[in-house]
């Protein structure tokens, strides 16, 4: 009897409710926590300046694709790889789409379409183009719902994408290790054609 009484004494001097408030004042610090890391992870995105997307964005037109300095030099994005040959075109889809058209070097290329968050739309290369040579329509839903009406042999040997975003970008790598691969994949990227494409009406 004595030692249960020990016991209850002992026990009697938590307060009631002690363990239940604990666990609520852990469960609202993790609550709170969790919300901020939340909103940090979508608002980082949004107040980073320096993204890959913003650099391509400041170096890149819609009238061609440019050339971006090997190894990250300039403005361009870090860490390019120095045995390809980079060239960016900035796409907009918001007056009409866009075209895009190069015939490769005998050597790997790739290219794929970014879309502003830096996800990847479509990408292709030189195993999967006809030929060895790229052409590609870029459309939004409503241009390419005008697209399907009209009927163009010209369009048989094109890749047709549709995009839900309006801006993109093109990013091609063309193979190039040695100067003078690099110089033959550079006189090919300055003949690619990354332009608007205004659709004909239907007639």
């Amino acid at each position: 009897m004595i030692y249960e009484e020990r016991i209850g004494r002992r026990r009697r001097l938590i307060p009631a409710g002690f363990f239940g408030g604990l666990l609520a004042w852990l469960l609202a610090i993790f609550l709170l926590a969790a919300s901020i890391h939340i909103v940090v992870i979508f608002l980082v995105p949004r107040l980073a300046s320096s993204d890959g997307w913003s650099k391509l964005a400041a170096v890149t037109t819609e009238a061609g694709f440019t050339l971006l300095p090997p190894d990250g030099k300039g403005p361009a994005i870090a860490g390019l790889d120095p045995l390809f040959v980079h060239g960016a075109c900035r796409i907009s889809l918001k007056d009409a789409p866009a075209s895009l058209s190069f015939s490769g070097p005998n050597s790997f290329w790739s290219l794929a379409l970014y879309q502003r968050r830096g996800t990847v739309l479509f990408s292709v290369n030189d195993r999967t183009a006809i030929d060895g040579r790229l052409d590609m329509l870029i459309v939004d839903p409503i241009q390419n719902a005008q697209l399907k009406e009209t009927t163009s042999a010209a369009l048989d040997q094109t890749i047709v994408v549709e995009a839900a975003q309006p801006d993109l970008i093109a990013l091609v790598r063309f193979y190039a290790p040695t100067p003078r691969e690099r110089q033959v994949a550079i006189e090919h990227l300055q003949a690619a054609e990354c332009v608007p494409a205004p659709l004909e009406p239907a007639g």
